[in-house]
């Protein structure tokens, strides 16, 4: 990508618009910044860009009138920024390329990219997938960049060919990407989710198809056999395709794969089946994390991982980054409830791999939030076998209580205090108390965090019943 002497405007003025502005201006581009948002709401990131000896970025803020575009030679555009809005309209209406953050890093990067996606799971097989890469001491550093919180634009310039990139690919960032190409694209599962931005199924899937478009037969992509989602995907991609499973799916059996056996993890690698871990290896909690890991052992085979490299990886794992918070994190046992948070769970695929990793049969489960177009009634059966209380939090629920009802005991709340109040109220001694609201936070926090936070400081407010 030729950046030199371009001018390019980036619209949200973000962690990865900061980003890419500032890499866009040292690769030799003159840059305009916009946002909706004004100049005091961003102080900080202004204060970021403006950091520099350099004259000053073009800004264009509480807003995005006409002349933002005038003079580019092509848009950047943050996760965060829907693709309709009418300046974009009019940006395409005039054949201005539209690239992602993502799009533009990737471009500038010498060092071999693995991509993951999904609908969940893809913070934490990142960060596993890392895990293993760096235990192999193949690479010089192995970078974890993307929706995960570092933006690929801030990370590329320190990015050696010696070194591997470990991007978390959100479909925000894919949907507007047209020359990516990862070495290795990972798509953990595909489930209804973030349709306030996407509108249909077909264009969610697409986005999230995107990640194999410019891949070819020295790339690899590796697929969730147990979700039937995504077996056209592998009729989409020139790339050697490699499946996990956390069952013995007939795809398993036939092509290169990595699977679970009982309590332990194989690989049909190179021809022949080898054992690469026991399940009780697996640093996380959760039935959900097998899979994850499984993907994870996938990309760290292809890289030549060892099955002792693997291990070693997953018994050394670090739990405490933040990407891990709040993803089905225990909090704490009160007079023998325990309390779980896991307000990441943003969407229903999130919930239900929550509850089917709680065998327990009697669990109080908060949900709610800001609906993003979710179907609920893949819930249906697993709360009537496993949730005995259902606490409804905030005033937008009533498409959960209409798909539940008569299904399990509603109640409903209007605070988090409340909810945990009323929650630890219906729970007896054994019992779990799980927050997995299935919905964004945006009716009553500014994130997902935000809200677990208020979680767990409800729970730790607790008096313990006598």
């Amino acid at each position: 990508m030729q950046l030199r002497g371009k001018q390019v405007t980036v619209f949200g003025i973000n962690r990865s618009g900061v980003a890419a502005a500032k890499l866009l201006r040292t690769s030799g581009a003159t840059v305009t910044v916009t946002d909706t948002r004004t100049a005091d709401t961003l102080s900080k990131e202004i204060a970021e860009l403006d950091d520099e000896t350099r004259s000053p970025y073009r800004k264009f803020l509480g807003g995005h009138p006409p002349e933002c575009i005038t003079d580019a030679d092509f848009i950047v555009v943050s996760p965060g920024v829907p693709l309709e809005i009418p300046i974009l309209c009019k940006a395409r209406a005039r054949h201005l390329p539209i690239l992602a953050e993502l799009e533009v890093a990737a471009n500038l990067c010498p060092a071999p990219i693995v991509a993951i996606t999904g609908t969940k799971g893809k913070s934490t097989t990142t960060l596993l997938t890392a895990a293993i890469l760096k235990t192999t001491s193949r690479f010089r550093n192995v970078s974890v960049t993307g929706n995960i919180g570092v933006p690929l634009a801030a990370e590329v310039q320190n990015i050696t060919d010696k070194d591997i990139v470990v991007i978390e690919a959100s479909s925000f960032q894919l949907e507007s990407t047209v020359t990516f190409q990862p070495k290795v694209s990972v798509v953990l599962n595909l489930s209804r989710d973030h349709l306030d931005r996407h509108k249909t199924m077909a264009a969610y899937r697409a986005a999230k198809l995107k990640i194999t478009d410019n891949q070819t037969p020295a790339d690899w992509m590796i697929l969730n056999a147990s979700d039937p989602t995504l077996k056209d995907f592998a009729l989409s991609t020139a790339a050697k395709v490699i499946y996990f499973t956390d069952s013995r799916a007939s795809e398993a059996s036939t092509c290169s794969s990595v699977f679970r056996d009982g309590k332990e993890l194989f690989a049909r690698w190179n021809g022949s089946r080898k054992k690469v871990c026991d399940v009780a290896d697996i640093p996380l909690r959760g039935a959900h994390n097998v899979q994850n890991v499984l993907a994870a052992i996938a990309v760290g085979l292809i890289f030549g991982a060892t099955e002792s490299e693997i291990q070693k990886a997953l018994q050394t794992f670090d739990r405490s980054h933040p990407a891990l918070s709040h993803a089905f994190e225990p909090v704490k046992t009160v007079t023998g409830v325990e309390f779980i948070d896991d307000s990441k769970a943003t969407n229903v695929a999130a919930v239900k791999a929550a509850l089917e990793s709680i065998e327990n049969a009697n669990t109080i489960l908060i949900m709610g939030g800001y609906d993003k177009g979710n179907d609920y009634t893949p819930l249906r059966q697993l709360v009537r076998e496993r949730v005995k209380t259902a606490v409804m939090l905030g005033e937008y629920t009533q498409q959960i209580e209409k798909t539940l009802v008569n299904i399990t005991d509603i109640v409903k709340a209007k605070t988090m205090a409340e909810a945990v109040q009323l929650a630890y109220k219906n729970a007896a001694p054994g019992d779990i108390v799980l927050l997995s609201p299935a919905n964004a936070s945006f009716d009553m926090y500014t994130d997902y965090k935000a809200r677990g936070a208020d979680f767990k400081a409800a729970v730790n407010a607790l008096q313990p019943t006598p």
